[in-house]
C-alpha cells in the first residue's frame, strides 16, 4: 500500500512514519535522502541547496519507482512525504489507491517545532508554513 503523508514543515510527517511503518517498507523523505548524498556528518535540515536539489531529483524518481513497486507487489508499503501535493498530484496517489495522511497540529506549534532546526533553515521554512496555511 502507499502511505502519502502530508502536512506543514514540523507537522510531524517524519515522526509519524517512523511510527506506523514497519521493518522493510519504503519511506521516500526528502531528509533521509539528502543525509545519504553527502559525506558530511549533518543532521536532519542542515544541508545545502546543492545536496537539496539532487535529492529533488532523487526523490522524484524514487516516487515514480515506488507507485510501480506497490502496484505489482502485495503487502509492500511505502510511506512518501509529500508537503503540499497539488489536485493533480493527489488524483494520481488516489488512482494508484493511496492512502493521504494528513499531520497538521497547527501553525503555532509548526512555528514553535521550527526553532529546534537549524536556523539557516528558518526562512524558507517560514516561508512555506506561511503558504500552507494561508491555503487552507
Amino acid at each position: 500500500m502507499i502511505h502519502v503523508v502530508t502536512g506543514p514543515p514540523c507537522g510531524g510527517k517524519s515522526t509519524y512514519i517512523e511510527k506506523n511503518s514497519k521493518s522493510g517498507d519504503i519511506i521516500i523523505d526528502m531528509d533521509r535522502l539528502a543525509r545519504a548524498l553527502t559525506t558530511d556528518d549533518i543532521g536532519n535540515h542542515d544541508y545545502g541547496q546543492e545536496v537539496r536539489f539532487v535529492a529533488m531529483m532523487a526523490r522524484k524518481a524514487a516516487v515514480k519507482e515506488a507507485l510501480h513497486q506497490c502496484r505489482d507487489r502485495r503487502g509492500l508499503d511505502a510511506w512518501i512525504i509529500h508537503t503540499d501535493p497539488s489536485a493533480d498530484e493527489r488524483r494520481e496517489y488516489r488512482l494508484r489507491n493511496a492512502q493521504i495522511i494528513e499531520c497538521n497540529p497547527g501553525k503555532d506549534v509548526c512555528l514553535e517545532r521550527l526553532k529546534q532546526r537549524p536556523e539557516k533553515n528558518h526562512a524558507i521554512a517560514r516561508k512555506v508554513i506561511d503558504a500552507y496555511f494561508a491555503r487552507r
